[in-house]
């Protein structure tokens, strides 16, 4: 449950704020079928520090229902079973309204302990520069294609390890390509193989 509704609190957002969003909401709203019932607008001015909450708020609302529909209780429990279908829970999740394939993955990654390994931005960029998927793909697009490329059991080091990578060294604006274990295979037309004057 937790891991859910933080992983919606977390889009577009940094961590701190969609922790601070996550307390908030908790704090104005003890148990989850509260959440579920509230009006909207009371839900999204609880989560308001994390940004878009009108969306945001929909989607947590959306989710609760959503279980409280299908198995009568607040509780994603009976993912966590060594004979899941990982291919239907994942279809089951991203067809909530304000659950993406990104949030589905995570959840079960951290809340199942499922080896998946969820694409976010950071991932996304990474796999293009590298030519694992295309240069246009989007997020679960890369998801999709990575999937079956990732060893058994390590799918959720690989996500860990690839996200500190494109916030340490494979960033967005400014790509420390000079200090990249990965360089000689990168395709990424704008490497830097230098460090700029005055760089660290």
């Amino acid at each position: 449950m937790a891991c859910l509704v933080g992983t919606i609190l977390a889009q577009a957002t940094s961590d701190m704020l969609a922790e601070r969003a996550y307390r908030s909401l908790r704090r104005r709203f003890p148990t989850w079928r509260q959440v579920a019932d509230a009006p909207a607008t009371e839900v999204e001015r609880a989560i308001a520090m994390s940004g878009l909450a009108a969306r945001k708020a929909r989607g947590i609302q959306a989710f609760l229902r959503h279980l409280r529909d299908t198995r009568g209780r607040f509780s994603l429990a009976d993912l966590r079973r060594p004979d899941l279908d990982v291919d239907a829970a994942l279809a089951e999740l991203s067809s909530i309204h304000g659950v993406g394939i990104k949030t589905a993955a995570i959840t079960l990654m951290f809340g199942a302990g499922v080896s998946l390994c969820a694409v976010d931005t950071h991932l996304a960029r990474i796999l293009r520069r590298l030519a694992i998927v295309p240069s246009k793909a989007s997020p679960e697009r890369a998801f999709r294609i990575l999937r079956p490329l990732v060893p058994a059991g390590r799918g959720i080091d690989l996500h860990l390890q690839l996200i500190y990578f494109g916030r340490s060294t494979c960033q967005a604006l400014r790509p420390r390509c000079w200090e990249c274990p990965l360089t000689a295979m990168c395709s990424y037309p704008e490497k830097a193989p230098q460090p700029p004057a005055g760089a660290r």
